[in-house]
């Protein structure tokens, strides 16, 4: 019986043992990407841009990245999360994407409930953004400006950009996702000089 109750005792501790050794989340941010070329004052751009709306499809509006497996499905890769809401993570980094590619515009990142008569306000719905298992990036997106107090806006604008990464882990498709931000941010940009 003596052998009995140590291996009684002792079963505890492995089951333990064993819910320890889950393995631990790695945790992601999507980071602001200076532009290509140096970005030139133009006159014609706003001198203050608000980013307004900003809408995520559920799908991949979760703690989990979300990889596209065929045309049907997706995974949501449990141990790699993003950081923050992936929102938010995306609103601060197109607005630093922006900031840097429109020298002498001043770029809030909330646009807030209320904001000064004649400021730019950009809306974004973002239709996709994901990658596939062959590390392909795509963001989707329609965007709008209008200023407010005004009942005109431009757009909507719908810019597909594709990025292929360096390969399917999860920080080199995050690093191709940051990249796609960014070239989203320099068409936005081109469109707000007009």
């Amino acid at each position: 019986m003596p052998g009995w109750r140590a291996a009684a005792m002792a079963l505890p501790l492995l089951v333990l043992a064993a819910c320890q050794s889950t393995p631990d989340s790695r945790l992601y941010t999507l980071a602001v990407v200076p532009p290509a070329t140096a970005a030139q004052t133009v006159r014609t751009a706003p001198q203050t841009l608000a980013l307004g709306s900003l809408d995520l499809p559920m799908l991949i509006d979760r703690p989990q990245i979300v990889r596209r497996i065929d045309g049907n499905r997706v995974e949501a890769l449990e141990f790699d999360r993003w950081a923050e809401p992936l929102a938010d993570g995306l609103r601060s980094t197109l607005a630093g994407d922006l900031a840097a590619r429109l020298p002498g515009v001043t770029v809030l990142s909330v646009a807030g409930s209320v904001v000064e008569e004649g400021t730019a306000v950009l809306a974004v719905t973002v239709l996709r953004f994901d990658a596939d298992v062959g590390g392909r990036v795509v963001l989707d997106a329609q965007w709008t400006v209008s200023r407010a107090g005004a009942a005109r806006k431009s757009g909507p604008s719908r810019e597909t950009v594709e990025i292929p990464a360096a390969g399917a882990e999860p920080d080199a498709l995050v690093r191709a996702m940051s990249q796609a931000v960014a070239t989203f941010a320099d068409r936005v940009a081109a469109g707000v000089r007009r």
